[in-house]
């Protein structure tokens, strides 16, 4: 299977070839964006509203923003009443590629991140999924115009461009697939290499000396591309690829060493050890996000929640894409691709070709969720397994294994030795495939056709692009199957990769055709927001796109970051919308009607109303009194009509000393997202109330001596203070992040000496 005759040295000839190959992926990815990246601004369009926009987006500004004022971005005050930014994994901060092209920006042009240098980002992540792809699959076929065919149809195909795209953490996640697996079979056949060269007398003398337990070069390597994968920002995908590396891995060992179980298992410990590097590279990030999963919402999710999955009739993605969305088809990876798929199975079955057929076939099973009982094997045996929702994302080893099969397939197609006959009884299926589309072309058009417009018109209109690229598909393996002696290899080899990408092309391009229009225009409404310099929050009634707050620089309870706090989630949903409006420092209200008590319609854009709450406590008070009590005693008292959050706390920690109450002054000398001072004067013993969000790192200092901050009003931060005039300083320094900080950096260095010392053994 594995390319190993390609691991000596290359003719420089074939270099340059290997160079042009790459390059045609990269002129290929551009030509497949060109509307996004052209100058032209009138031929210009844009990646489509969604996760991208108002997610990735919008964090990505925060970050700019953060990088701009000096700062490491640990909280963001725009959304959610006050969120952990740094320690939410989809912020992604640490990963190399946006860290490095983030600053470069911010060098550039300041805090100016706009939605086109996001766009660049995820186009250059297609051209990296594009050349790891090609040099994956080269090694493992052995033929390049084979692995441009596998390249092509990975990148292009429905899973990578027709979903990650706008869950833009996918997408950079997945890209460090191949290159991963491609370390690791470097790292195999260097192992069973060194294995060979050593004496018997070595073997007798030294038995643990063996190379199948050594750690060469390569598994620091897979270590450090795994850690960037983990840093990425989307944990689901990185089980994926953990998972898909280990499979691939103990595959790769027991193939071609064949010396016991006790050797088999020393032989997967050099993995372990990647996993170890990963672990140790990702601390940055995964630190500080364990920490914000303890008390965040997704604590736990049941089986209900976790078993989401394709249903059972969406595998006619294959066929048929566009049968279950118009724009997403995670399953399509072409019609000749998938043909050569199958054909590689038909022709010439290689225990290579059945792996990857298995690890397709597998993937897919599991991608059904519950739907299939694959998946929940998994769920109840496999660690990972049952944190997450959405199982239909294993489309993407189901693409990847495809795509692989596919330049196996092509590969077989171009020997002189192949089987014409079972070449041809293996054509047969293209024909059928035509004809299953046209029944459905049928189907569909009478349906249709009592609906001029809508869905059924849309795929009666897609299954006659299928009949059509069917049809081409046909006549392009007749030809070549037909006139096998005559046929240029060449010319054939042309031709099919350039009916692969049209097919792709044509089927995914047109998700990337959104009109170039603002995303986050400054209306009346935001104006007469940005207007008011004072303190305080905004409540919007779906409104306004997702994480406004960071868009605008203003600051709203809610957001769209699939993470909050569990604690005040709970209060968004418990309590009655004044007394929540109150509680957490809401001025306006952005809403779609004027029905809101205690509140002036300041102005109004169409069916969106602006109102003014004419009754909100301030972002910090001194309450009158404060009780002890748990948090179904809070929730209950805070339900209540009589609730008034300015005159009591409730507060979950014992008091210090006894709260006498009384009015006093709060005054904000410094207001910056990680730091807040305040000067307060209290007549009396009393405490002060924090609209802030309950969460550890925060630390509290009095005149300079650090005190408790103590959780009130379920999700509230509160500070007991002594009567008097004191200055009060608060600021976000957890743990987490310097710790995890620490650990990456030295296993950075450890990375770092390895190679060095590996390296300089390997010279001597």
């Amino acid at each position: 299977m594995t390319g190993s005759s390609n691991s000596s040295s290359q003719h420089p000839t074939s270099k340059l070839q290997d160079v042009a190959a790459l390059a045609l992926i990269a002129g290929l990815v551009l030509l497949f964006f060109w509307r996004i990246i052209t100058p032209r601004v009138e031929d210009r369009a844009a990646f489509p509203p969604g996760d991208f926009t108002d997610q990735f987006w919008a964090f990505r500004m925060y970050e700019a923003r953060a990088f701009a004022q000096g700062r490491l971005p640990l909280w963001s005050e725009n959304f959610n009443s006050g969120h952990p930014f740094l320690a939410d994994v989809q912020s992604a901060v640490f990963y190399p590629v946006s860290l490095i092209w983030t600053l470069a920006v911010v060098a550039a042009r300041g805090a100016n991140f706009t939605l086109r240098d996001l766009e660049l980002e995820a186009i250059f992540h297609f051209i990296l999924a594009g050349v790891f792809m090609y040099l994956f699959a080269r090694r493992l076929i052995g033929s390049r115009v084979a692995a441009l065919v596998s390249a092509v149809t990975f990148t292009f195909g429905g899973y990578l461009t027709s979903y990650p795209p706008l869950q833009l953490a996918i997408l950079e996640t997945a890209t460090w697939l191949p290159l991963i697996l491609l370390l690791l079979d470097f790292a195999v056949e260097d192992g069973i290499g060194r294995e060979q060269t050593r004496t018997s007398a070595d073997k007798e003398n030294n038995p643990r000396s063996s190379a199948a337990i050594r750690v060469p070069i390569f598994y620091l390597a897979a270590g450090v591309v795994l850690g960037i994968a983990a840093l990425a920002g989307h944990p689901q995908t990185f089980l994926f690829v953990v998972y898909a590396s280990a499979i691939y891995f103990a595959w790769r060992v027991a193939r071609d060493e064949r010396r016991g179980a006790k050797h088999f298992v020393l032989s997967l410990l050099p993995f372990v050890f990647s996993l170890v590097i990963a672990a140790g590279i990702a601390a940055a990030q995964w630190l500080p996000t364990l920490e914000y999963l303890t008390v965040s919402t997704r604590t736990a999710i049941s089986w209900t929640e976790a078993s989401s999955g394709f249903p059972n009739i969406d595998p006619l993605q294959m066929i048929l894409p566009g049968f279950t969305s118009a724009f997403q088809s995670p399953l399509y990876v072409g019609v000749l691709p998938l043909w050569l798929a199958l054909f590689a199975l038909l022709v010439n079955r290689t225990r290579e070709k059945a792996f990857w057929a298995l690890f397709a076939l597998g993937s897919l099973l599991v991608a059904f969720g519950a739907y299939a009982f694959a998946y929940a094997v998994l769920y109840l045996l496999a660690p990972g397994f049952a944190l997450f929702r959405d199982q239909e994302r294993l489309a993407f080893i189901v693409s990847f294994a495809l795509a692989i099969l596919a330049g196996y397939g092509f590969h077989d197609l171009l020997q002189p030795t192949l089987d014409v006959q079972r070449a041809r009884r293996a054509w047969a299926l293209l024909p059928a495939g035509v004809t299953i589309s046209v029944m459905m072309m049928f189907a569909l058009y009478i349906a249709g056709a009592q609906h001029a417009s809508g869905r059924l018109a849309f795929l009666a209109d897609r299954a006659g692009l299928m009949v059509l690229l069917f049809v081409l598909a046909t006549a392009l393996v007749a030809w070549r199957v037909g006139t096998f002696k005559r046929w240029n290899v060449r010319t054939f080899a042309a031709l099919a990769v350039m009916f692969i990408a049209f097919d792709l092309f044509t089927v995914n391009n047109p998700a990337y055709n959104a009109a170039l229009t603002p995303r986050y225009p400054v209306t009346p409404i935001i104006q007469a927001i940005q207007n008011d310099h004072a303190v305080f929050r905004v409540a919007d009634e779906d409104k306004e796109p997702g994480h406004f707050g960071i868009a605008y620089r203003l600051e709203e309870i809610g957001g769209i970051s699939p993470l909050r706090v569990a604690r005040y989630e709970t209060l968004l949903d418990a309590l009655p919308k004044q007394t929540l409006w109150s509680l957490l420092n809401v001025r306006y209200v952005i809403a779609d009607h004027a029905g809101v008590a205690n509140a002036d319609e300041v102005l109004a854009e169409g069916s969106t109303r602006l109102l003014r709450l004419k009754n909100t406590l301030p972002r910090a008070w001194l309450v009158g009194a404060a009780q002890t009590a748990n948090d179904q005693t809070a929730l209950n008292a805070m339900k209540s009509a009589s609730f008034d959050p300015g005159a009591v706390a409730y507060v979950a920690d014992s008091l210090p000393f006894p709260v006498q109450g009384g009015t006093g002054e709060v005054v904000f000398t410094a207001r910056e997202p990680e730091r807040i001072v305040l000067s307060v004067n209290a007549p009396v013993d009393t405490l002060l109330v924090l609209s802030e969000v309950y969460y550890p790192g925060w630390r509290a200092f009095i005149d300079g001596v650090e005190t408790p901050i103590l959780r009130a009003d379920y999700a509230l931060g509160a500070v007991p203070v002594r009567a008097g005039a004191h200055q009060i300083e608060i600021i976000f320094d957890p743990w987490s992040v310097k710790v995890g900080i620490a650990i990456s950096a030295i296993t950075l260095t450890l990375v770092v000496f390895g190679i060095t010392v590996t390296t300089r053994k390997q010279e001597a």
